[in-house]
């Protein structure tokens, strides 16, 4: 940002070195315009160095929500699901599931339902095999 600053030091110390002045027409353009750059110079100065405190807050901020994750997951029974959808990771405590009220587990990335805690989530695989055994059966016989 300072490089540009400095430019446009250059051009009004040129301007000046050129004696172009407010009395023309062309003067006022030129002498209006470098003092149009000269101020969205500083601006920009001043909005790097702002972004920069934020960026350092927000860099501090992320590295104490991890340290707290990680000290939940210690502290906790952590359950950790996919969603089939997206593929977002999400974490919550073990004990929702035993919650007596049916609680809906959203992924915050595409809101679709990863779990449900009313038993509908639950599904063995021995149950899925008898399932599909089944449906196979029903068309064989289907097709006699």
């Amino acid at each position: 940002m300072r490089d540009i600053s400095e430019k446009v030091s250059y051009l009004q110390g040129l301007s000046e070195g050129l004696n172009i002045s407010d009395g023309n027409p062309q003067g006022k353009i030129i002498t209006g315009i470098l003092a149009v750059l000269d101020d969205i110079s500083g601006i920009l100065v001043d909005m790097r160095s702002q972004f920069n405190i934020v960026k350092e807050y927000i860099e501090s901020i992320d590295d104490d929500l991890f340290e707290l994750e990680e000290n939940l997951k210690q502290d906790k029974d952590v359950i950790e699901l996919r969603c089939d959808n997206c593929g977002e990771e999400l974490c919550f405590d073990s004990d929702l599931i035993e919650d007596d009220d049916v609680i809906e587990i959203i992924c915050p990335r595409c809101n679709e339902v990863v779990f449900v805690n009313d038993g509908s989530f639950d599904y063995e695989y021995s149950d899925y095999n008898e399932e599909v055994g089944d449906k196979q059966e029903t068309r064989e016989n289907a097709d006699s």
